[in-house]
């Protein structure tokens, strides 16, 4: 599940910053009726995201039509004009289902920190920063963006203060910097669905195929001691979100025979929410690259 490094960042730099600069400048109504023929380009030229698509709605809904991949590029694209809008500091012009945040909210009243495990099903960027708005939590993202310097670029140039919150895990002090968080009860924000070179994975069932997961968040929070929970933010209209946050685990054992059986375990189960969750949203679902092991065909 290491294709997404090797997968071009698709568009320009400049065709993404004059696309930020309309989203701040022009009438949303008319940046949404864009997105029309811009999620078009892309869906008649990006064929192999279109066959991991097809595989994917495949296994999630049983139809395999070309409408489900334009739907999805739209979503994808309006999830983006949707990041810009909160970027911009106009968070409150959503409307927000939340799920589980009492939970989420009384797990920190004990100033202990969080891992937030989030994945490319919805806007989890954007949810960070619902959450940072109305839960009144600090979160700090882990991230490599390798994948996506140029939008990164861009929104980066947006709200440069959350810049100092991006965590890369590849930087000497990054444990450093993430057991702090942790100890002032803040939360790390961690993606759960993609591997990387030379990291840590495991193999388990999704959607009835196998496929890697990264084992890596689950180490994470057996080094810091904190819990962790999946978080998702599925856009389901206009200005509109569902947010969703499930306790996956307290803690982890500190021996290393014991930790590495729990970890598959939690992997597992991590990975059958995501499956119940991609089932019910599949237009959020924002992998666009063969994301099973195996045969590339798609069949279920």
């Amino acid at each position: 599940m290491t294709k997404w490094i090797t997968t071009r960042e698709r568009g320009s730099i400049l065709a993404i910053n004059i696309m930020v600069w309309m989203c701040r400048r022009c009438n949303h109504r008319l940046v949404s009726l864009l997105l029309y023929p811009i999620a078009a380009y892309f869906f008649v030229t990006s064929r192999v995201a279109h066959k991991a698509s097809k595989r994917f709605f495949a296994l999630a809904t049983a139809e395999t039509g070309w409408l489900n991949f334009y739907r999805q590029l739209l979503c994808f694209s309006r999830s983006l004009v949707d990041r810009i809008t909160m970027l911009n500091g106009d968070a409150d012009v959503f409307k927000v289902n939340h799920s589980g945040r009492d939970v989420l909210m009384n797990s920190l009243k004990d100033g202990r920190g969080l891992i937030m495990l989030g994945s490319h099903l919805g806007n989890f960027e954007a949810c960070q920063l619902l959450a940072d708005d109305r839960m009144e939590i600090t979160i700090h993202v882990v991230a490599y963006f390798s994948g996506s310097a140029k939008v990164r670029q861009a929104l980066d140039a947006i709200n440069p203060a959350l810049r100092s919150r991006l965590i890369n895990p590849a930087e000497p002090d990054a444990v450093l910097r993430m057991r702090d968080v942790i100890n002032k009860g803040g939360v790390l924000a961690v993606l759960g669905d993609r591997t990387g070179i030379g990291n840590r994975k495991v193999t388990v069932e999704f959607m009835g195929k196998p496929a890697d997961f990264p084992s890596g968040p689950y180490h994470l929070a057996a080094i810091l001691g904190c819990p962790v929970f999946c978080f998702f933010g599925l856009r389901t209209g206009p200005f509109a979100y569902d947010t969703c946050a499930i306790r996956l685990l307290d803690s982890l054992p500190i021996n290393r025979r014991k930790r590495e059986g729990e970890i598959l375990l939690y992997a597992q189960k991590y990975a059958d929410i995501l499956a119940e969750k991609a089932r019910e949203y599949p237009s959020n679902w924002f992998n666009f690259y063969e994301f099973w092991n195996g045969p590339t065909d798609s069949k279920p």
